[in-house]
């Protein structure tokens, strides 16, 4: 999902299951950033270094470093403040290690604002979203869809969110596109909304 570009493979088809019970997508990965209109320009050399950086984080996670990976992309954030894969990372790590939903939004939202493409961001930020206003994370769905077109877990979570909000019609195509695109979905049970 998206210089120098490291990700983490895809999820295999378990971890996608447990990812549309309310686990995040492990999508890590490295990359560019935008220049920050108040700080100086992100040089080449800067953004290569910070690129490096976050490729070094996403290893790291892979070799089970977090600690390390955590200040790789810590440190990639202090060379460029707006790099969109290294707030990414740091929103996942805190999302999954640390268990810290107020910062890893912040982290995705930082993300997001640097590079609103972002898909895993905006999945990770919509997962987030869903106890707290389900409509908001129905927009942030499709905003995924328009960059992802192809992610069958996101229309997986688009249709049980449309569903539970009532819109029926619209669900079961959301659901019936996600299925075609990866028929292993199938047995995904719906996650639980409360109330």
């Amino acid at each position: 999902m998206p210089a120098l570009v490291s990700l983490v493979p895809r999820p295999s088809r378990a971890l996608v299951a447990l990812a549309l019970a309310g686990t995040v997508l492990l999508a890590g990965c490295g990359g560019g950033g935008d220049e920050d209109k108040d700080s100086r320009p992100a040089t080449s050399a800067t953004t290569a270094t910070a690129d490096t950086l976050v490729a070094n984080g996403v290893e790291q996670l892979a070799a089970k470093d977090v600690d390390g990976a955590r200040r790789s992309f810590q440190a990639a954030v202090a060379l460029e403040p707006e790099h969109a894969r290294a707030h990414y990372n740091l929103g996942y790590l805190a999302q999954t290690q640390d268990r810290d939903d107020a910062t890893a939004i912040e982290e995705y939202q930082q993300a997001i604002a640097a590079d609103p493409e972002l898909a895993p961001a905006l999945y990770n930020l919509a997962l987030l979203t869903e106890p707290a206003d389900l409509e908001a994370s129905v927009d942030l769905y499709r905003r995924v869809l328009e960059v992802a077109p192809e992610d069958a877990p996101t229309y997986l979570r688009l249709g049980y969110a449309l569903r539970h909000l009532g819109h029926e019609a619209e669900a079961k195509k959301a659901l019936a596109r996600g299925i075609e695109l990866d028929p292993a979905l199938k047995d995904v049970p719906p996650p639980s909304y409360g109330g």
